[in-house]
């Protein structure tokens, strides 16, 4: 049996402020890269698609941070939940409708600047599940995967 001490969740409680760095730190230097460059319009709509990829993950975190707890009523709590995030799409099509329909739109732009968040969430991912474990076990990654799981059915 593995002791369990009290910086064991610590990775993943950082894990959500750390994306949220990292994103703003390259949206920043990803949209003055681009004006250097000369691609004013590149730059703009990068900016514009990082800032709705971030606050399409913030309010994600924040509803899964705010109904999912454990408890009795977890099955309600999944119900709204997930009515909530359905409900994110149809404002989602406005912002995007908005911003698609203006004169300064640039599509490469704005489609580099929200697959920002994922990328970034991929590799942050990636990095805490290769630094997971003890350093005896450190590059076994798939030590990882054979924790059991909890479940709150």
């Amino acid at each position: 049996m593995a002791q369990t001490t009290e910086h064991d969740g610590e990775p993943l409680r950082r894990f959500l402020p750390r994306v949220y760095r990292i994103c703003a730190v390259l949206t920043i230097v990803g949209t003055i890269a681009a004006r250097v460059a000369g691609a004013d319009l590149l730059a703009v709509n990068f900016f514009v698609g990082s800032m709705i990829g971030l606050m399409m993950l913030y309010v994600t975190a924040w509803l899964v941070r705010r109904f999912v707890t454990p408890g009795e009523q977890i099955k309600r709590n999944r119900n709204k939940l997930f009515l909530l995030l359905m409900a994110k799409l149809p404002l989602l099509g406005i912002v995007l409708y908005f911003v698609t329909s203006g004169n300064w739109f640039h599509p490469i732009g704005l489609l580099t600047g929200v697959s920002l968040i994922p990328f970034t969430l991929t590799l942050c991912g990636l990095v805490l599940v290769m630094r997971q474990g003890s350093s005896d076990n450190r590059a076994d990654w798939t030590a990882l995967l054979s924790k059991p799981k909890r479940s709150y059915r």
